[in-house]
């Protein structure tokens, strides 16, 4: 079986939780409020700048080859790889700031004077994920580049999963999503863009280097790789998992359930109060 593979099947429950939560169904349903769009969006993008760095480490790590050959080695389809990764999520960033803008999304956190968001103003996840960027393995023993490009797949391939789950929830006679409680943003931008089979084949890409490369890489060091393949994966699981906010369905005190998804603190029109508990940012604004 391909590492990829051995991967996906290694631990189906959290993988689950990783790609599936309210957050998401909410984002199916049109029932996510701006608010806690543009906050999850914020940290998106500072992702999106975890992410860049993690690159250009893996990019510096990797050793290619001196003389030329027939046709492209591993490595030289893994660089290929992350340049274009470069180019797409700069590209993506600038497509979901511009989109927000136009749905009137405010997508920044608050910073300090110096322009710096606090640690206690990010996602659980953003903050994993901004330690994996900045520490995996490079440069030691088979395939340098495994970690790097394993974190790389796997946070691809939830993502897309995550997103591509949402799309399936989707109803083809919902409309054109103005009355959706962020104006229709995720329905008709978002989710279409982070479900589309272009982003598919990009991450399958990924996969397929992947696996080439522990294949060529022998059956000797397999258990080795895929032991270092899974120490990663795991910990994406868990940083994905803690990415999405947290969201609770409310039900009104002696009044008929509210049936819409919320942040937590969040105050709905139909419900007659709000949760007491910590939102999925510290210094989310309670109404």
């Amino acid at each position: 079986m391909p590492l990829t593979a051995d991967l996906l099947a290694s631990d189906p429950e959290t993988y689950r939780r990783a790609t599936q939560s309210p957050f998401l169904s909410a984002a199916a349903a049109g029932q996510t409020p701006k608010p806690v769009l543009g906050r999850w969006l914020a940290n998106d993008r500072l992702y999106i700048h975890a992410y860049i760095k993690g690159v250009g480490r893996l990019l510096s790590a990797l050793r290619l080859p001196s003389t030329t050959s027939p046709a492209p080695t591993v490595p030289d389809k893994l660089v290929q790889w992350l340049v274009d990764a470069l180019v797409n999520v700069r590209r993506e960033e600038k497509f979901f700031v511009d989109t927000a803008r136009r749905f009137g999304i405010e997508v920044d956190l608050p910073a300090g004077p110096d322009g710096v968001v606090r640690q206690e103003d990010k996602l659980e996840g953003l903050r994993r994920f901004e330690g994996l960027f900045a520490g995996f393995e490079t440069g030691g023993g088979e395939l340098e580049w495994l970690e790097g490009a394993v974190l790389l797949y796997a946070t691809e391939k939830c993502y897309l999963d995550a997103w591509t789950g949402a799309r399936e929830q989707l109803k083809e006679e919902e409309g054109d999503g103005k009355g959706d409680a962020d104006g229709g943003a995720l329905r008709r931008e978002f989710i279409p863009n982070w479900s589309s089979e272009e982003f598919r084949a990009f991450v399958d890409e990924l996969g397929g280097i992947i696996d080439e490369g522990v294949e060529k890489a022998g059956k000797g060091v397999e258990g080795e790789l895929k032991e270092r393949a899974l120490k990663v994966w795991r910990e994406v699981l868990v940083a994905e998992e803690h990415f999405w906010p947290a969201l609770r369905v409310l039900q009104s005190r002696g009044k008929e359930s509210c049936t819409r998804f919320h942040a937590v603190g969040y105050r709905c029109k139909e419900c007659v109060f709000v949760v007491n508990e910590l939102s999925f940012v510290t210094n989310y604004q309670k109404s």
